[in-house]
């Protein structure tokens, strides 16, 4: 009976660290896994960042071409508020995926692999747009190619001349594709 409820309360510790784990971080992101949970989060402007809201589409979503450029990846997401204010994120490596191997980082800049968008209702931001200012990293830190599933951490500063300046930190991703 004792070795019973020895076994009961290890197994109960362990689902309870699984649901901790799963659980997001203490800023309101989703935690930062390898799984391919299919998840996407950063800090805007310090304020949390997810895909939220429906327009027909999914609101989160990957391309993954491996015979395209050598290997480019792309993940698009939207976020409609309340009071329908819309706001629209991509993230991708353009080229060479297939010659990297994880972990790798990657600057962002306006001639980078590495391509950050970020769109609401008063502007549009393109790191690749020779009128907007871009800076930040990325670094791939899972692809699992047989699994089919991509990880990684990224943050970026984006600026243009009549926009707001976007912050983004503490960015993540885990996607299947």
């Amino acid at each position: 009976m004792k070795k019973l409820l020895t076994a009961f309360l290890i197994l109960t510790a362990f689902c309870f660290a699984k649901c901790e784990k799963d659980k997001p971080d203490f800023n309101g992101l989703p935690a930062a896994t390898q799984q391919g949970k299919n998840t996407l989060g950063f800090m805007l402007n310090s304020q949390p960042w997810t895909p939220q809201g429906f327009n027909g589409t999914a609101n989160l979503s990957i391309d993954f071409d491996p015979g395209f450029n050598n290997g480019v990846v792309g993940i698009a997401a939207y976020r409609i508020t309340t009071s329908n204010n819309r706001e629209y994120f991509g993230l991708g490596i353009k080229d060479s995926l297939n010659f990297l191997t994880p972990p790798f980082t990657i600057n962002l800049s306006n001639q980078s692999l590495y391509k950050l968008r970020f769109e609401n209702n008063n502007c549009s931001l393109f790191s690749s747009d020779s009128d907007t200012q871009a800076n930040g990293q990325l670094t791939i830190t899972k692809l699992d190619r047989t699994n089919r599933i991509i990880s990684g951490t990224f943050n970026a500063t984006l600026s243009k001349a009549g926009c707001s300046t976007i912050q983004i930190t503490d960015g993540r991703f885990d996607m299947k594709f």
